[in-house]
């Protein structure tokens, strides 16, 4: 599930995640089928005498082993947004790189806009900073999730 949604005690956390639909067994199991699919028919054309075509197959096969590895680095990032008690946090996991935003909730306000290519992009702002949240879901329940984020702030004290 890339997101999930809560709202507990007047604290309402919303938790974010790249999907990750393999899992790490699926993903070396995919990675091995790929590969010795890849190798059999490089090696088959080798047999028939087409022998370049295996080097090929090696480099193949190994920046797909590349892809699936840096897939598994940011199958553990995150993304944390706590509305309560007077504060706002978001706490975000991209590769190795962790970054923790803090504003007072009273001072913060949800800007939605659009990019460049047309998708919508969610923002908290507050006291000249602002940070992007919402990064793992849909473009299409972005907006969903900035009136989740602007109604849970009413009540909190913070503006629109």
């Amino acid at each position: 599930m890339p997101c999930s949604l809560a709202i507990d005690d007047g604290v309402l956390t919303a938790v974010g995640r790249p999907n990750d639909a393999l899992g790490p067994r699926g993903r070396k199991w995919a990675i091995g089928v790929v590969s010795v699919f890849a190798l059999l028919v490089g090696t088959a054309w080798t047999l028939l005498g087409a022998w370049p075509v295996l080097p090929f197959v090696g480099l193949e096969v190994l920046c797909l082993a590349g892809a699936w590895v840096l897939i598994g680095w940011h199958a553990s990032d995150y993304e944390y947004v706590v509305i309560g008690r007077g504060r706002v946090s978001v706490d975000r996991r991209n590769g190795a790189k962790v970054e923790r935003h803090e504003f007072q909730a009273a001072w913060t306000r949800v800007e939605q806009g659009v990019d460049d290519r047309g998708r919508c992009r969610v923002r908290l702002c507050s006291s000249g900073r602002d940070v992007e949240v919402g990064v793992w879901l849909p473009a299409d329940d972005r907006g969903d999730f900035a009136d989740a984020l602007r109604q849970h702030l009413r009540l909190h004290g913070g503006p629109l």
